[in-house]
């Protein structure tokens, strides 16, 4: 075929009147026929152009989903105005009403210029004098009194240091030794002080070191080889096989505190979930796969994050975690999750979430936008609610008993929140019909309407979040890292590399340095012995590390 032909629009569709029937009843049908394929036909040209616009703002478009606030005043979604509002809109003197605008405090001015630098950091004065010349020009040095200093602070970098420690053990000998040397230490003639027990057992590396390397990799994203470089800027060569197996056995030793994370994770009122992909690349085992790691975020009383690796995308993986689990599982109502909601002897209520029901009409908006902007401004006045609890829970309700700021949480959304999701409902369930099975919009609403009782139970505790939003922050230093060292070299780093991302999430989200933790951890876990106790674990535990 040429490409001129291949380029050429369709010839028009010629229809000689002489060979349509004249039958009345069976033009209907043929007419019913061709009005029927039309629509076909146009719903397909509308799902392909939808998919369309998804591909090329996925590739090219922003990736913010906000909403015009002034998309608001378009509907007739609100609350009926009071009398000073219909006062000031006597006199035309009233701005455009806005729902969320109401709910809101003014924010506090972020502020300009340079900030203070911290008190902790380390000082080193420089003090600048008149040369010998200026001295002389005002009448020579013993004419000069100091009136006044001017100070300005100047940040400067020094270049992080390699440096060799070098454990020296004494070894001593009686004067006197005894006739026969026995087992313990008072029948011994020659006795070698112990050093400290190392995060390696007569390795190389020493704590501050691999908590260099463990932060780089899991919380800056440096692959190994980029670290190899950098040692190697210093002197020392570090090859990527070597810090590859420190990373190996550093998990090793994490692994009782890994443990007790997750025991503490189980018992939490409410888990976040979420997952996502990994590639195994494994060389030796010439095996190229994807595995799945999946954030179990704990509620407020427990706040850790936990990663669990698994080699496919299941039901078995979070079904095996959660089996000890009884409480309130947020998630983004994935089918993995399904079997956990109604399995015998174990309590799980599900819980939705708001941001994935909202992206479904948002990226539904081009193909029916007054339907679609209309849903997005009632899911905006939920998430203006909680904006405003989370303001006065920070604000006027911080000095309350959680119990009771709990409470308060509920009564406002029951006053507040519940009337829009019940108005929401009826529309959808009205409107619904309205649309055919293949529009997109129609599969937005059978997401919501399918999953209702899940999204709407946020509104009965006060505990639960309108999303899953902590879930998603959990996987994103993960999913940044995973840009940069691409995949995990086996099955087993991948189980390795989930107990680092554990450790060092759970320090994001306590706000600590995961360098300072890291190291200490490295410095304290080896003087517990190859089983410590739970016991002596939990002061490592990085919630309860940071308050220590």
């Amino acid at each position: 075929m040429s490409t001129d032909a291949a380029s050429s629009p369709p010839a028009a569709l010629q229809v000689d009147p002489a060979t349509l029937p004249d039958d009345a009843s069976l033009l209907k049908s043929l007419v019913a026929q061709l009005f029927a394929e039309l629509q076909s036909r146009d719903g397909r040209i509308s799902d392909l152009e939808h998919r369309m616009s998804l591909l090329l703002r996925k590739l090219y478009g922003s990736k913010s989903e906000k909403l015009d606030p002034r998309q608001a005043s378009l509907f007739d979604l609100l609350p009926a105005a009071s009398e000073d509002q219909q006062t000031a809109a006597a006199h035309d003197t009233a701005p455009a009403i806005e729902a969320p605008t109401e709910l809101r405090s003014p924010k506090p001015g972020t502020g300009h210029g340079r900030r203070r630098l911290p008190d902790q950091l380390q000082r080193r004065e420089k003090v600048h004098d008149l040369t010998d010349a200026e001295k002389e020009a005002l009448g020579g040095a013993d004419n000069l009194v100091v009136i006044g200093r001017e100070v300005t602070e100047q940040l400067e970098w020094e270049p992080s240091c390699l440096y060799v420690i070098r454990h020296v053990q004494l070894t001593y000998a009686r004067r006197q030794p005894l006739p026969e040397s026995g087992l313990t230490r008072a029948e011994q003639n020659v006795l070698t002080a112990s050093k400290p027990p190392q995060p390696i057992d007569g390795g190389l590396p020493g704590p501050g070191l691999l908590a260099q390397l463990l932060t780089s990799k899991y919380a800056d994203h440096i692959p190994l080889h980029r670290f190899e470089r950098i040692s190697g800027r210093h002197g020392v060569e570090l090859s990527r096989k070597t810090t590859c197996g420190w990373a190996m056995q550093c998990a090793e030793l994490f692994r009782p505190l890994y443990e007790l994370m997750i025991q503490q994770v189980l018992a939490s009122h409410v888990i976040h979930a979420d997952d996502t992909t990994v590639k195994i690349r494994d060389a030796q085992r010439k095996l190229k796969c994807t595995g799945y790691f999946h954030a179990y975020v704990g509620d407020g009383d427990h706040p850790l994050i936990v990663f669990d690796y698994t080699t496919s995308h299941g039901r078995d993986g979070p079904k095996n975690f959660l089996r000890n689990f009884q409480g309130y599982l947020q998630v983004d109502a994935a089918s993995i999750y399904d079997g956990l909601f109604h399995r015998p002897g174990q309590l799980i209520l599900e819980v939705g979430c708001w941001m994935h029901g909202r992206r479904n009409f948002f990226e539904a908006r081009d193909t029916d936008r007054p339907r679609a902007e209309l849903v997005l401004v009632w899911i905006r006045q939920l998430y203006s609610i909680e904006t405003d609890l989370q303001e006065r829970c920070a604000g006027e309700w911080c000095d309350l008993p959680r119990e009771e700021r709990e409470d308060l949480i509920v009564a406002v959304r029951q006053e507040r929140s519940v009337p829009i999701l019940t108005a929401l409902h009826a529309w959808l369930e009205s409107e619904k019909p309205k649309l055919t099975p293949k529009a997109p919009l129609r599969g937005a609403m059978d997401y919501l309407l399918k999953h209702w009782q899940a999204l709407i139970r946020y509104a009965t505790d006060g505990k639960l979040a309108i999303d899953n939003g902590a879930a998603e922050r959990a996987l994103r230093g993960l999913t940044i890292g995973r840009r940069n060292w691409l995949f995990c070299g086996s099955e087993r780093g991948a189980e390795a590399a989930a107990i680092h991302f554990s450790l060092i999430a759970s320090c994001h989200r306590r706000g600590i340095d995961a360098f300072a933790y890291l190291r200490n951890v490295l410095k304290e876990l080896p003087k517990l012995g190859p089983a410590p106790s739970q016991t002596a674990l939990f002061p490592l535990l990085p919630d309860r590390w940071s308050k220590r």
